[in-house]
């Protein structure tokens, strides 16, 4: 064989084995970085994806740990709450971020806040102590024990005024009193006979209604006086374990209560402020579980389920011998239409709502799940 010819074949090896590095390479090296950046974007994506699902989910913890009695702030963009842990005052968004320290005062012991309608001040009611309720001024950041013997209590419409229960132990009588909110100039307003008692403000009228809580096995008597302590009026009574709920209006009144004296089921009716045109709207659920819309026209409502058979009903409930399982719907009262607020599908856990809240729009549904004391939102 000739040299050129040797040169050529050589040549044609050389390229060949060239070749065959590259490709293994290529192989080897290029395509497991090609790979990679692959799997990268899909992570990316997946994680873009989850993140959207948490965002649009129709119901969402929008707290870490448990707390203690949520409001809506008076401008109506962030909500105002105690930490159950730690006893203090904080605020977030309405979507939980921006978690921020109103007060570095702590309350030990905090089992219930009572808000004033502007949201500037608060009582609050401390377990085991021997002054058991404390005026909160959140404007001044004062607080200060109040009158001893005091339980039942409630706010008058404009922040100015409180309406509480009070026990003289020296003579035993049970009297309804108005006072500023450090309970100095008081003012009796009535008797009372009953030793757990309910206090709401009527809306829209210089008078407040009070009821004796309700219990199964007792009838209740839902009753309204002046503000002044004149104009005496029983509104309704003769159901066994009643609540009751103003409508934002003053016209009407939801009641929930016993379907007879120990019963094992629970009713959900409306009355006018009068008392009359009672009409059962076939709801078993609680007062304690229901809101109104602003408008006064319709209610939206958890419907409990889960309920142990032979329960006492409001009883077993209100002394959480167990948790419910809800469902969320909606009711329209002109044309008594009922819709689900959230699908079966988009219920994932057990939740057992209480101390519900609507954003200024009602484009937000507010709870606290009792099961395990976060605040949770569901978008309408």
């Amino acid at each position: 064989m000739s040299v050129i010819k040797k040169i050529f074949f050589l040549s044609l090896l050389f390229l060949g084995l060239s070749l065959l590095f590259w490709g293994v390479y290529n192989l080897s090296f290029r395509n497991p970085q090609v790979k990679q950046e692959e799997d990268n974007s899909t992570a990316s994506s997946d994680k873009t994806a989850s993140s959207n699902n948490i965002d649009k989910a129709k119901i969402a913890s929008i707290s870490t740990k448990p707390i203690l009695s949520p409001i809506l702030s008076a401008n109506g963009i962030f909500i105002n709450y105690f930490s159950k842990t730690t006893g203090k005052l904080y605020q977030i968004n309405l979507d939980g971020s921006n978690k921020k320290k109103l007060s570095d005062k702590t309350f030990s012991g905090l089992s219930q806040a009572f808000w004033s309608p502007d949201r500037s001040k608060a009582i609050l009611k401390i377990q085991n102590a021997s002054s058991p309720f404390i005026y909160f001024n959140l404007e001044e950041k004062t607080s200060q024990p109040i009158k001893k013997n005091l339980d039942s209590l409630a706010w008058n419409a404009t922040s100015n005024k409180i309406f509480y229960k009070f026990f003289n132990s020296q003579s035993h009588i049970r009297s309804l009193s108005i006072s500023n909110p450090d309970t100095s100039y008081w003012k009796k307003l009535s008797e009372i006979k009953y030793r757990n008692l309910s206090i709401a403000q009527v809306p829209q009228a210089g008078m407040v209604s009070f009821w004796n809580t309700g219990d199964a096995y007792k009838q209740t008597t839902l009753k309204t006086i002046s503000l002044i302590g004149e104009d005496a009026k029983t509104i309704f009574q003769n159901k066994f374990g009643a609540d009751y709920l103003w409508s934002p209006s003053g016209n009407k009144i939801l009641i929930s209560h016993s379907d007879s004296k120990g019963g094992y089921k629970t009713e959900l009716a409306i009355i006018n402020y009068k008392g009359g045109e009672y009409t059962n709207l076939n709801i078993p659920t609680f007062v304690s579980k229901c809101i109104w819309s602003k408008d006064s026209q319709s209610i939206y409502y958890a419907l409990p389920g889960g309920i142990p058979d032979n329960s006492v009903l409001p009883n077993d409930y209100k002394n959480q011998k167990f948790n419910t399982a809800d469902t969320f719907w909606k009711i329209n009262l002109k044309t008594g239409k009922k819709s689900r607020l959230v699908d079966l599908s988009d219920i994932q856990k057990k939740y057992d709502a209480s101390q519900m809240f609507l954003s200024q729009d009602e484009s937000i549904l507010f709870f606290v799940n009792r099961t395990d004391n976060k605040l949770y939102r569901i978008t309408l």
